[in-house]
């Protein structure tokens, strides 16, 4: 018989990239996985965001679309920085192991991380815990 295409299920595009990223730093050496956690961070929580927010600032034509593509990416900004900040915590969690251990760890093992890494990832990312609650800013006092 012949071996059937397998697809798994439920796996979105942001999931799909995580689990890449995992799988790329866990079969790596150290110093590549602190080199590509530093990267992948500073372009998803520093430079798309910027680059982003100054596309919509310095364009002057103001058309009924691009007012809400700008709403609609700027509230979404916070996936991106999500995503950079769960990218940095895989490359320093695998730049540690690998510098410690030689064993590459198992699809188990790695589907462990990717779930830990995104669930800090969200602690750390958390607006209730940066005072931006329901669209409140620090205000000085």
């Amino acid at each position: 018989m012949a071996r059937r295409y397998h697809r798994q299920r439920n796996r979105n595009s942001t999931g799909a990239t995580i689990k890449a990223v995992v799988e790329a730093c866990n079969h790596s050496r150290w110093l590549v996985a602190a080199t590509a956690g530093l990267f992948l961070f500073v372009l998803f929580y520093v430079f798309l965001p910027f680059l982003m927010g100054n596309y919509f600032e310095n364009n002057l034509t103001q058309t009924p679309l691009r007012g809400m593509l700008r709403q609609l990416f700027e509230y979404r900004l916070h996936w991106l920085e999500y995503m950079g900040i769960v990218f940095g915590l895989i490359g320093v969690f695998f730049a540690v192991k690998n510098f410690f251990f030689s064993q590459r760890l198992s699809a188990n093992g790695e589907a462990g991380v990717g779930f830990l890494s995104r669930v800090f990832g969200r602690l750390v990312n958390n607006p209730t815990l940066k005072g931006e609650a329901c669209g409140e800013s620090q205000k000085p006092s």
